[in-house]
Protein backbone atom coordinates (compact mmCIF):
# COMPACT_ATOMS: atom_id res chain seq x y z
CA UNK A 1 0.00 0.00 0.00
CA UNK A 2 1.16 3.12 -0.79
CA UNK A 3 -0.46 7.23 -0.50
CA UNK A 4 1.62 9.24 -2.85
CA UNK A 5 0.20 12.16 -1.39
CA UNK A 6 0.64 12.04 1.66
CA UNK A 7 0.66 9.60 4.54
CA UNK A 8 1.98 6.47 4.26
CA UNK A 9 4.75 3.52 2.56
CA UNK A 10 4.05 -0.03 2.80
CA UNK A 11 4.70 -2.88 0.93
CA UNK A 12 6.06 -6.58 1.49
CA UNK A 13 8.48 -5.60 3.90
CA UNK A 14 5.80 -4.21 6.37
CA UNK A 15 4.50 -0.27 7.01
CA UNK A 16 7.81 1.90 7.12
CA UNK A 17 7.46 5.27 7.89
CA UNK A 18 4.92 8.83 7.08
CA UNK A 19 6.47 10.80 4.40
CA UNK A 20 5.50 12.82 1.60
CA UNK A 21 7.61 11.56 -1.04
CA UNK A 22 7.07 14.78 -3.57
CA UNK A 23 9.37 16.34 -0.21
CA UNK A 24 11.71 13.46 0.65
CA UNK A 25 13.77 11.23 -1.01
CA UNK A 26 13.92 8.76 1.45
CA UNK A 27 12.08 6.18 -0.62
CA UNK A 28 13.70 4.52 -3.42
CA UNK A 29 11.48 3.80 -6.66
CA UNK A 30 12.74 0.19 -7.86
CA UNK A 31 13.46 0.31 -11.64
CA UNK A 32 14.33 -3.76 -11.80
CA UNK A 33 13.12 -6.73 -9.96
CA UNK A 34 14.68 -9.92 -10.52
CA UNK A 35 13.79 -13.21 -8.09
CA UNK A 36 17.23 -15.29 -9.29
CA UNK A 37 18.76 -17.23 -6.57
CA UNK A 38 22.35 -17.76 -6.20
CA UNK A 39 25.03 -18.25 -3.36
CA UNK A 40 27.17 -15.57 -2.11
CA UNK A 41 29.47 -14.86 0.86
CA UNK A 42 29.26 -11.63 2.75
CA UNK A 43 32.43 -9.60 2.10
CA UNK A 44 32.01 -6.60 3.05
CA UNK A 45 29.52 -5.93 5.99
CA UNK A 46 29.68 -2.45 8.20
CA UNK A 47 33.02 -1.16 9.27
CA UNK A 48 35.33 1.13 7.26
CA UNK A 49 33.97 1.19 3.40
CA UNK A 50 31.26 -1.84 4.43
CA UNK A 51 27.46 -2.35 4.12
CA UNK A 52 25.17 -2.41 6.57
CA UNK A 53 22.03 -5.00 6.79
CA UNK A 54 18.23 -3.26 6.61
CA UNK A 55 15.45 -4.16 6.87
CA UNK A 56 13.47 -2.43 4.56
CA UNK A 57 16.02 -2.58 2.15
CA UNK A 58 16.07 -0.80 -1.22
CA UNK A 59 12.41 0.86 -0.08
CA UNK A 60 14.35 2.90 2.94
CA UNK A 61 17.86 2.88 3.55
CA UNK A 62 18.05 5.25 6.42
CA UNK A 63 20.41 3.84 9.72
CA UNK A 64 17.09 3.58 11.55
CA UNK A 65 16.60 0.82 9.56
CA UNK A 66 19.83 -1.04 9.70
CA UNK A 67 19.66 -4.61 11.70
CA UNK A 68 21.23 -7.21 13.00
CA UNK A 69 19.74 -10.57 14.47
CA UNK A 70 19.13 -10.57 17.82
CA UNK A 71 22.41 -11.40 19.49
CA UNK A 72 24.59 -9.00 17.62
CA UNK A 73 26.67 -11.11 15.51
CA UNK A 74 28.02 -10.17 12.21
CA UNK A 75 27.97 -12.30 8.87
CA UNK A 76 31.41 -11.55 7.60
CA UNK A 77 32.33 -14.61 5.74
CA UNK A 78 29.35 -16.14 5.92
CA UNK A 79 27.59 -17.92 3.43
CA UNK A 80 24.12 -16.58 2.25
CA UNK A 81 21.84 -17.48 -0.39
CA UNK A 82 20.21 -14.37 -2.26
CA UNK A 83 16.57 -14.58 -2.49
CA UNK A 84 16.06 -11.34 -4.69
CA UNK A 85 17.22 -8.53 -6.28
CA UNK A 86 15.81 -4.83 -6.39
CA UNK A 87 17.81 -2.12 -8.45
CA UNK A 88 16.70 1.81 -7.58
CA UNK A 89 18.95 5.05 -7.70
CA UNK A 90 21.07 4.71 -4.92
CA UNK A 91 22.21 0.95 -6.07
CA UNK A 92 21.51 -2.66 -6.40
CA UNK A 93 20.40 -4.91 -3.16
CA UNK A 94 19.69 -8.17 -2.49
CA UNK A 95 17.46 -9.83 0.04
CA UNK A 96 19.71 -12.01 1.79
CA UNK A 97 19.05 -15.73 3.92
CA UNK A 98 21.38 -17.29 6.02
CA UNK A 99 20.29 -21.28 6.23
CA UNK A 100 16.67 -20.75 7.11
CA UNK A 101 16.96 -17.18 8.46
CA UNK A 102 15.96 -13.96 6.47
CA UNK A 103 18.32 -11.27 7.20
CA UNK A 104 17.21 -8.02 5.04
CA UNK A 105 18.70 -6.05 2.07
CA UNK A 106 22.51 -5.69 1.98
CA UNK A 107 23.96 -3.58 -1.31
CA UNK A 108 24.86 -6.20 -4.10
CA UNK A 109 28.68 -4.42 -3.51
CA UNK A 110 28.31 -6.53 -0.02
CA UNK A 111 28.93 -10.00 -0.97
CA UNK A 112 30.06 -11.90 -3.61
CA UNK A 113 28.76 -15.05 -5.48
CA UNK A 114 29.95 -18.13 -5.00
CA UNK A 115 29.06 -21.69 -6.22
CA UNK A 116 27.36 -24.20 -4.16
CA UNK A 117 30.80 -26.35 -3.90
CA UNK A 118 32.46 -23.22 -2.65
CA UNK A 119 30.07 -22.82 0.40
CA UNK A 120 30.27 -26.55 0.89
CA UNK A 121 33.97 -26.44 1.13
CA UNK A 122 34.19 -23.53 2.90
CA UNK A 123 31.80 -24.74 5.49
CA UNK A 124 33.89 -27.61 5.75
CA UNK A 125 37.17 -25.45 6.09
CA UNK A 126 35.82 -23.29 8.94
CA UNK A 127 34.76 -26.29 10.87
CA UNK A 128 38.25 -28.03 10.05
CA UNK A 129 36.55 -30.80 8.35
CA UNK A 130 38.69 -34.03 7.24
CA UNK A 131 37.17 -36.34 4.92
CA UNK A 132 35.07 -36.47 1.87
CA UNK A 133 31.76 -35.37 1.13
CA UNK A 134 29.06 -36.14 -1.73
CA UNK A 135 25.48 -33.83 -1.47
CA UNK A 136 22.79 -33.57 -3.34
CA UNK A 137 20.77 -30.13 -3.38
CA UNK A 138 17.45 -29.44 -5.24
CA UNK A 139 17.40 -33.28 -6.67
CA UNK A 140 20.49 -32.51 -8.83
CA UNK A 141 21.04 -35.77 -10.96
CA UNK A 142 24.78 -35.77 -10.10
CA UNK A 143 26.35 -35.60 -6.61
CA UNK A 144 28.99 -32.57 -5.56
CA UNK A 145 31.63 -33.60 -4.18
CA UNK A 146 33.99 -31.75 -1.94
CA UNK A 147 37.24 -32.93 0.18
CA UNK A 148 39.56 -31.43 2.37
CA UNK A 149 42.45 -32.62 4.56
CA UNK A 150 44.47 -35.68 4.51
CA UNK A 151 43.70 -39.36 4.19
CA UNK A 152 47.32 -39.99 5.13
CA UNK A 153 48.86 -36.89 6.31
CA UNK A 154 52.55 -38.72 5.87
CA UNK A 155 52.67 -39.49 2.37
CA UNK A 156 50.90 -36.35 1.43
CA UNK A 157 47.68 -38.68 0.33
CA UNK A 158 44.80 -36.17 -0.02
CA UNK A 159 40.93 -37.18 0.88
CA UNK A 160 38.97 -38.43 -2.20
CA UNK A 161 35.84 -40.28 -3.30
CA UNK A 162 37.31 -40.89 -6.53
CA UNK A 163 38.17 -44.45 -5.62
CA UNK A 164 41.94 -44.33 -4.42
CA UNK A 165 40.71 -43.50 -0.68
CA UNK A 166 38.17 -45.76 0.81
CA UNK A 167 36.75 -45.71 4.51
CA UNK A 168 35.11 -47.92 6.74
CA UNK A 169 31.25 -47.74 6.65
CA UNK A 170 30.49 -48.55 9.40
CA UNK A 171 27.01 -48.31 10.48
CA UNK A 172 25.89 -46.75 7.56
CA UNK A 173 26.28 -50.46 5.85
CA UNK A 174 22.95 -51.46 7.81
CA UNK A 175 21.07 -50.12 5.12
CA UNK A 176 22.37 -52.45 2.85
CA UNK A 177 21.28 -55.45 4.97
CA UNK A 178 18.24 -53.94 5.61
CA UNK A 179 17.59 -53.43 1.86
CA UNK A 180 18.41 -57.10 0.75
CA UNK A 181 15.97 -57.86 3.65
CA UNK A 182 13.29 -56.07 1.93
CA UNK A 183 13.68 -57.35 -1.09
CA UNK A 184 13.34 -61.41 0.58
CA UNK A 185 10.11 -60.11 2.15
CA UNK A 186 8.57 -58.45 -1.30
CA UNK A 187 9.42 -61.79 -2.73
CA UNK A 188 7.87 -63.62 -0.74
CA UNK A 189 10.63 -65.47 0.95
CA UNK A 190 10.68 -64.01 4.35
CA UNK A 191 7.79 -62.11 5.90
CA UNK A 192 8.32 -59.38 8.60
CA UNK A 193 6.57 -61.48 11.13
CA UNK A 194 8.70 -64.37 10.60
CA UNK A 195 10.41 -65.54 13.75
CA UNK A 196 14.40 -65.23 14.57
CA UNK A 197 14.09 -68.93 15.68
CA UNK A 198 13.46 -70.23 12.26
CA UNK A 199 16.62 -69.88 11.17
CA UNK A 200 19.02 -69.41 14.67
CA UNK A 201 16.96 -71.09 17.84
CA UNK A 202 19.53 -71.39 20.10
CA UNK A 203 19.24 -67.44 20.87
CA UNK A 204 17.51 -67.02 23.47
CA UNK A 205 13.71 -65.58 23.22
CA UNK A 206 14.38 -66.59 19.58
CA UNK A 207 10.63 -67.97 19.15
CA UNK A 208 9.21 -64.40 20.12
CA UNK A 209 12.02 -62.20 18.36
CA UNK A 210 10.86 -61.21 14.87
CA UNK A 211 12.83 -59.83 11.72
CA UNK A 212 10.35 -56.72 12.17
CA UNK A 213 12.07 -56.30 15.37
CA UNK A 214 15.61 -57.05 14.68
CA UNK A 215 15.13 -54.28 11.40
CA UNK A 216 13.59 -51.60 14.13
CA UNK A 217 16.36 -52.50 16.71
CA UNK A 218 13.20 -54.00 19.62
CA UNK A 219 14.13 -57.23 19.70
CA UNK A 220 15.67 -56.91 22.68
CA UNK A 221 19.14 -58.20 21.99
CA UNK A 222 22.24 -56.09 22.93
CA UNK A 223 25.92 -56.76 22.40
CA UNK A 224 29.48 -55.93 23.51
CA UNK A 225 32.06 -55.00 20.58
CA UNK A 226 34.38 -57.76 19.45
CA UNK A 227 37.76 -57.50 18.65
CA UNK A 228 39.19 -60.71 18.05
CA UNK A 229 42.80 -61.27 17.32
CA UNK A 230 42.38 -62.90 13.14
CA UNK A 231 39.59 -62.19 10.83
CA UNK A 232 36.92 -64.78 11.29
CA UNK A 233 34.86 -65.45 8.43
CA UNK A 234 30.84 -65.21 8.42
CA UNK A 235 29.93 -67.73 9.92
CA UNK A 236 32.44 -67.45 12.40
CA UNK A 237 31.29 -64.21 13.41
CA UNK A 238 28.19 -64.82 13.26
CA UNK A 239 28.26 -67.86 15.89
CA UNK A 240 30.35 -65.18 17.48
CA UNK A 241 27.56 -62.85 17.64
CA UNK A 242 25.62 -65.67 18.48
CA UNK A 243 27.72 -66.34 21.85
CA UNK A 244 27.98 -63.07 23.20
CA UNK A 245 24.98 -61.32 22.24
CA UNK A 246 22.07 -60.94 25.66
CA UNK A 247 18.86 -61.03 25.16
CA UNK A 248 16.13 -59.37 27.49
CA UNK A 249 12.22 -59.11 27.45
CA UNK A 250 11.90 -55.22 26.04
CA UNK A 251 10.54 -54.44 22.93
CA UNK A 252 11.92 -50.69 23.62
CA UNK A 253 14.22 -49.13 21.07
CA UNK A 254 17.85 -50.71 22.21
CA UNK A 255 20.40 -50.20 18.99
CA UNK A 256 22.85 -53.34 18.76
CA UNK A 257 24.80 -54.59 15.76
CA UNK A 258 23.95 -57.94 16.58
CA UNK A 259 20.65 -57.41 15.49
CA UNK A 260 22.19 -56.74 12.04
CA UNK A 261 24.41 -59.78 11.92
CA UNK A 262 22.03 -61.97 12.71
CA UNK A 263 19.83 -60.62 9.67
CA UNK A 264 23.33 -61.39 7.27
CA UNK A 265 22.84 -64.89 8.26
CA UNK A 266 19.22 -65.09 7.66
CA UNK A 267 20.41 -63.85 4.16
CA UNK A 268 22.75 -66.25 3.66
CA UNK A 269 20.25 -69.04 5.41
CA UNK A 270 17.41 -68.23 2.88
CA UNK A 271 19.24 -67.43 -0.31
CA UNK A 272 22.12 -70.55 0.10
CA UNK A 273 24.34 -67.87 -0.74
CA UNK A 274 27.04 -65.85 1.18
CA UNK A 275 26.11 -62.17 2.62
CA UNK A 276 28.62 -61.08 0.43
CA UNK A 277 27.65 -62.71 -2.28
CA UNK A 278 24.45 -61.09 -1.79
CA UNK A 279 25.58 -57.52 -1.52
CA UNK A 280 27.79 -58.20 -4.84
CA UNK A 281 25.09 -59.11 -6.80
CA UNK A 282 22.26 -57.10 -5.09
CA UNK A 283 23.71 -53.87 -4.19
CA UNK A 284 27.28 -53.56 -5.75
CA UNK A 285 26.45 -54.42 -9.46
CA UNK A 286 23.43 -53.12 -10.45
CA UNK A 287 24.35 -49.48 -9.14
CA UNK A 288 27.75 -49.48 -10.69
CA UNK A 289 29.52 -49.19 -7.15
CA UNK A 290 32.69 -50.30 -8.48
CA UNK A 291 35.03 -49.37 -5.17
CA UNK A 292 33.48 -50.74 -2.45
CA UNK A 293 34.77 -53.53 -0.89
CA UNK A 294 33.38 -56.35 1.69
CA UNK A 295 36.16 -57.21 4.14
CA UNK A 296 35.34 -61.11 5.69
CA UNK A 297 37.76 -64.37 5.86
CA UNK A 298 40.09 -63.23 2.84
CA UNK A 299 41.36 -59.52 2.91
CA UNK A 300 40.16 -58.00 -0.10
CA UNK A 301 42.18 -56.76 -3.19
CA UNK A 302 42.08 -53.39 -3.01
CA UNK A 303 41.95 -50.65 -5.55
CA UNK A 304 42.85 -47.58 -2.84
CA UNK A 305 44.21 -46.89 0.26
CA UNK A 306 42.41 -47.04 3.32
CA UNK A 307 42.49 -43.42 4.99
CA UNK A 308 43.89 -42.77 8.21
CA UNK A 309 42.38 -42.31 11.28
CA UNK A 310 43.49 -38.71 12.99
CA UNK A 311 42.48 -37.27 16.14
CA UNK A 312 42.06 -33.06 16.82
CA UNK A 313 43.92 -32.59 20.26
CA UNK A 314 42.93 -28.95 20.61
CA UNK A 315 43.88 -26.77 17.70
CA UNK A 316 46.21 -29.74 16.45
CA UNK A 317 45.56 -31.87 13.37
CA UNK A 318 46.49 -35.29 12.43
CA UNK A 319 47.41 -36.72 15.97
CA UNK A 320 46.75 -40.49 16.98
CA UNK A 321 47.09 -41.75 13.64
CA UNK A 322 46.07 -45.17 13.53
CA UNK A 323 44.47 -47.85 11.42
CA UNK A 324 41.10 -49.50 11.57
CA UNK A 325 42.51 -53.35 11.73
CA UNK A 326 40.02 -56.19 9.64
CA UNK A 327 39.30 -58.91 12.34
CA UNK A 328 37.08 -55.58 14.04
CA UNK A 329 35.45 -54.96 11.00
CA UNK A 330 35.14 -58.27 10.03
CA UNK A 331 33.38 -59.75 13.12
CA UNK A 332 30.32 -57.33 12.18
CA UNK A 333 28.81 -58.74 8.97
CA UNK A 334 26.25 -56.78 7.69
CA UNK A 335 26.56 -54.11 10.14
CA UNK A 336 29.79 -52.58 9.43
CA UNK A 337 31.94 -54.33 7.58
CA UNK A 338 32.30 -52.50 3.95
CA UNK A 339 35.14 -50.17 2.74
CA UNK A 340 33.77 -47.49 0.20
CA UNK A 341 33.61 -44.15 -0.73
CA UNK A 342 30.78 -41.19 -0.42
CA UNK A 343 30.13 -41.29 -4.57
CA UNK A 344 29.26 -44.74 -3.89
CA UNK A 345 27.33 -44.88 -1.09
CA UNK A 346 24.91 -42.04 -2.59
CA UNK A 347 24.74 -44.81 -5.73
CA UNK A 348 23.65 -46.98 -3.24
CA UNK A 349 21.05 -44.38 -1.72
CA UNK A 350 19.55 -43.48 -4.71
CA UNK A 351 19.15 -46.90 -5.61
CA UNK A 352 17.04 -47.62 -2.95
CA UNK A 353 13.95 -45.85 -4.86
CA UNK A 354 15.19 -46.11 -8.35
CA UNK A 355 14.44 -49.87 -8.74
CA UNK A 356 18.01 -50.54 -9.04
CA UNK A 357 17.52 -51.79 -5.86
CA UNK A 358 14.13 -51.32 -4.22
CA UNK A 359 11.06 -49.65 -5.42
CA UNK A 360 9.39 -46.42 -3.95
CA UNK A 361 7.21 -48.93 -2.59
CA UNK A 362 9.34 -51.57 -0.69
CA UNK A 363 11.91 -48.83 0.06
CA UNK A 364 8.91 -46.87 2.13
CA UNK A 365 8.38 -50.59 3.34
CA UNK A 366 11.67 -50.68 4.58
CA UNK A 367 11.25 -47.40 6.44
CA UNK A 368 7.50 -48.10 8.10
CA UNK A 369 9.11 -51.09 10.54
CA UNK A 370 10.17 -48.98 13.51
CA UNK A 371 9.08 -45.38 15.03
CA UNK A 372 12.71 -45.00 16.23
CA UNK A 373 14.74 -46.70 13.70
CA UNK A 374 13.87 -48.95 10.91
CA UNK A 375 16.03 -50.97 8.36
CA UNK A 376 19.08 -48.93 8.84
CA UNK A 377 17.91 -45.65 9.45
CA UNK A 378 16.81 -43.45 12.06
CA UNK A 379 13.10 -41.93 11.13
CA UNK A 380 12.60 -39.93 14.26
CA UNK A 381 12.38 -36.79 12.18
CA UNK A 382 9.28 -35.90 9.60
CA UNK A 383 10.78 -36.69 6.13
CA UNK A 384 14.31 -37.06 6.75
CA UNK A 385 16.13 -40.22 7.18
CA UNK A 386 19.58 -40.59 8.58
CA UNK A 387 22.30 -42.72 10.45
CA UNK A 388 25.34 -42.17 11.55
CA UNK A 389 28.05 -44.69 12.15
CA UNK A 390 31.88 -45.14 13.98
CA UNK A 391 34.29 -47.84 15.65
CA UNK A 392 35.54 -46.95 18.98
CA UNK A 393 38.75 -45.14 20.01
CA UNK A 394 38.95 -44.36 16.06
CA UNK A 395 38.52 -40.96 14.35
CA UNK A 396 36.57 -42.17 11.75
CA UNK A 397 32.93 -41.33 11.41
CA UNK A 398 30.22 -42.09 8.29
CA UNK A 399 27.04 -39.82 8.33
CA UNK A 400 23.84 -39.76 5.45
CA UNK A 401 21.13 -37.19 6.36
CA UNK A 402 18.34 -36.84 3.37
CA UNK A 403 15.02 -35.56 2.70
CA UNK A 404 12.91 -39.08 2.10
CA UNK A 405 12.95 -38.68 -1.52
CA UNK A 406 16.56 -37.20 -2.05
CA UNK A 407 16.13 -34.03 -2.88
CA UNK A 408 18.43 -32.89 -0.40
CA UNK A 409 21.00 -35.36 0.73
CA UNK A 410 24.66 -35.57 2.37
CA UNK A 411 26.95 -38.29 2.49
CA UNK A 412 29.32 -37.31 4.93
CA UNK A 413 32.67 -39.72 5.98
CA UNK A 414 35.56 -38.34 7.80
CA UNK A 415 38.74 -39.35 9.39
CA UNK A 416 39.51 -37.35 11.51
CA UNK A 417 37.27 -36.58 15.24
CA UNK A 418 36.43 -33.89 16.32
CA UNK A 419 35.80 -31.05 14.08
CA UNK A 420 36.68 -27.41 15.68
CA UNK A 421 35.32 -26.49 19.06
CA UNK A 422 34.69 -30.19 19.80
CA UNK A 423 31.61 -30.30 17.49
CA UNK A 424 30.36 -33.76 17.31
CA UNK A 425 30.59 -35.38 14.46
CA UNK A 426 27.41 -36.22 13.58
CA UNK A 427 26.43 -32.74 14.35
CA UNK A 428 28.57 -31.50 11.37
CA UNK A 429 26.91 -33.92 9.24
CA UNK A 430 23.68 -32.80 10.10
CA UNK A 431 25.29 -29.37 9.15
CA UNK A 432 26.23 -30.35 5.61
CA UNK A 433 22.89 -31.50 5.02
CA UNK A 434 21.68 -28.11 6.01
CA UNK A 435 23.86 -26.34 3.39
CA UNK A 436 22.43 -28.91 0.84
CA UNK A 437 19.07 -28.07 2.09
CA UNK A 438 19.49 -24.22 2.19
CA UNK A 439 21.99 -23.53 -0.83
Amino acid sequence: MLFLGGVLLAGAFGVYHVYDMKASNVYNKVTSTSNRHYDAQVVNQVGKGGYALYTAGPYYTSKSTQTRDANGSLYKNDYVRVMQTKTTKTGTYVKLRYYSKTLGWMNVHGIKAVSFSQVAKGTMTQYGFVGSVALISAGEKTPTVVNTGYANKAKGLANSSTGNVLYPLASLQKAMTGAIIQQLISAGKLSANTPLSKYYPQVKNSNHITIKQMLSMTSGISDVEQHPKTDPTESQAIALAIKTLKVSNSTSFNYSDDNLVLLAGIISKVTGQSYSSNVTSRILKPTGMTHTFIVNQTVPTLTGTVATSYTLSGKTQYTKPQMINYPTISAIPGAGNILTTPTDYMAFILGLQNGKVLSQTQYHQLLSYGSTYSGGFYVTRSGVKFNNGSFDGFGYHTGYYATTGNYHSAVVFSNQTPVKDGVAQKAFADQLYQVATYY
